[in-house]
């Protein structure tokens, strides 16, 4: 019996270690299985974390090849939407960007436009020649948004006979020939000290001549009374080139650029004068410049003034005032203008508008002894190359910035070419509007509140003003904002609270309302009297 319990016990006991063993095995499985499991899990996240990766580097190449076509498309879009100039002579190479209008083309370029040709959408073109004769076909139906540098009919003033014949105490009397022979001789006969010169109409030439020597039967010159006894710098007679523009007619306005004048000065020194040396008395292409001037060497060049201060010094340093002469030039070109605009306003009268046209000119004076200035001439399209006189290259390229953001060239905004009628309305009411051109606030309130007759003023009050004139003023009040270095020249300054009596007499009616406009305008910003 104790036989047979001992082998159960026995057996229950390899039962037992056969279960252990079996359950260690199984533990075992089980930690390889999920040994196993794990690896497989690991494997599992890492194909994910690398398709991801993989998504995200495609997504990032996909974006960046999208970012890379899009800014050439930007780009692309810039220079197409760049607005574009083209330029037009007869007889110079004006297309070359290192030519005649290299500063031209430079300064556009810099305002964001790009060079093109008359075949392309064109906002801007700028002539070396008078245009209105070749170029008619293209300028009779200018759009709103086109601009041309000359105003038709302005000839009067650029022709060197019409302007040198013009009825002026500041212009030398001149005579056409043979037209005026008779009255050039009377003239010459009582003026016994006089001394003539010979211009031609079509060219560059001048001859100082004996009466007894002019030609009084040729058809191609005219004689016009020479300046005796010069203001000389340093014992050189000089030329005073300012820069005029002029922005409107019917109603007239003009400015002149105040950051320089470009003073020429003659090669060789005046005394003592011989006639047959032109170079002693006429300026021409190889003229003696501002900084080799000794006198002018030091402030112009070491002090860095502009060339009339260096000269306005000279002039102080001789016990004189140049400050009544500057007056005197203002006065010469404002009354050319104010004469000759009626040819101009009947010159337009073959183009749908005025506004599509602006002009630069420079006018060409002397000075005598005593400081009295003399206008001899308007010039068309100024030199502004600075092949021959490199320093003058920061001269023109001020003239032409100034200019271009007075006439609002430079002033671009995308709205003002919008075909959408009311965004240009609107990007154009950001720069002018009705509230800067009300004026005149206590008349218009009472006694023009009801009516438009009787005082001049009432007809400036919003109910009473006319398209024409209202938009006229919305154009001047844009000038007044981007002026930059140009000063007003017509109308002419002001006084706060001032009547203009003296000053309206003279004007036709439309020139009087600018000026009441512009003195409104004063009476309450002393900035708009200037």
């Amino acid at each position: 019996m104790e036989d047979n319990s001992e082998n159960n016990n026995e057996e229950k006991c390899k039962g037992i270690e056969k279960e252990e063993n079996k359950s260690e095995q199984n533990i075992k499985e089980r930690y390889f299985l999920s040994k196993i499991l794990g690896l497989r899990k690991n494997e599992q996240n890492y194909n994910i974390y690398l398709l991801i990766c993989v998504v995200v580097v495609t997504i990032g190449i996909l974006l960046q090849n999208y970012n890379v076509r899009n800014a050439s498309k930007n780009l692309t879009s810039y220079k197409t939407d760049r607005r574009k100039y083209w330029v037009y002579s007869a007889h110079n190479d004006v297309d070359n960007k290192q030519g005649l209008l290299k500063h031209v083309h430079l300064v556009l370029e810099r305002i964001s436009f790009e060079k093109s040709t008359n075949q392309t959408p064109w906002t801007l073109l700028w002539s070396h020649d008078y245009p209105f004769r070749v170029l008619y076909p293209n300028l009779h139906r200018l759009k709103p948004n086109q601009r041309v540098n000359h105003f038709p009919g302005t000839g009067f003033i650029t022709n060197k006979v019409d302007l040198a014949t013009s009825d002026s105490k500041y212009i030398p009397k001149a005579f056409k020939l043979p037209k005026n022979k008779n009255e050039f001789l009377n003239y010459a006969s009582k003026n016994k000290d006089a001394l003539f010169l010979e211009k031609h109409n079509q060219h560059r030439g001048v001859f100082l001549r004996n009466v007894s020597e002019i030609d009084l039967t040729s058809g191609e010159s005219f004689v016009q009374e020479y300046v005796q006894k010069p203001f000389l710098v340093d014992g050189h007679k000089f030329d005073i080139g300012v820069y005029v523009v002029l922005t409107s007619v019917n109603p007239l306005r003009v400015y002149y650029y105040k950051g320089d004048v470009l003073f020429r000065y003659c090669p060789a020194k005046y005394y003592p004068f011989d006639p047959k040396n032109l170079d002693k008395y006429v300026v021409g292409d190889d003229y003696l410049p501002t900084w080799e001037v000794p006198s002018l060497t030091h402030p112009y060049t070491a002090l860095g003034f502009s060339m009339k201060e260096a000269f306005d010094t000279y002039v102080r340093s001789k016990g004189k005032d140049p400050t009544v002469m500057w007056g005197e030039v203002e006065k010469a070109i404002s009354e050319v203008f104010l004469k000759k605009e009626h040819h101009i306003v009947e010159a337009l009268k073959n183009y749908p508008s005025s506004d599509n046209f602006f002009e630069l000119m420079r006018f060409d004076l002397v000075v005598d002894e005593d400081l009295r200035v003399y206008l001899l001439e308007a010039n068309m399209s100024p030199n502004l190359s600075s092949a021959h006189y490199p320093p003058n290259q920061l001269l023109y390229e001020q003239v032409l910035y100034n200019l271009f953001s007075l006439v609002g060239v430079a002033s671009y905004m995308n709205g003002r070419d919008n075909i959408d009628l009311r965004e240009q309305t609107l990007a154009q009411n950001m720069v002018s509007t009705q509230k800067n051109i009300a004026v005149w606030s206590d008349a218009c309130s009472t006694e023009c509140k009801d009516r438009c007759e009787g005082s001049a003023v009432c007809r400036l009050c919003r109910p009473c003003l006319d398209t024409k004139l209202r938009n006229s003023f919305l154009k001047a009040h844009g000038e007044f904002i981007h002026k930059g270095d140009f000063k007003r020249l017509i109308p002419p300054d002001m006084t706060q609270n001032s009547l203009l009596l003296d000053k309206l007499k003279n004007l036709n009616e439309v020139n009087k309302l600018q000026y009441l406009w512009y003195q409104g305008k004063c009476n309450v910003d002393v900035t708009w009297c200037t």
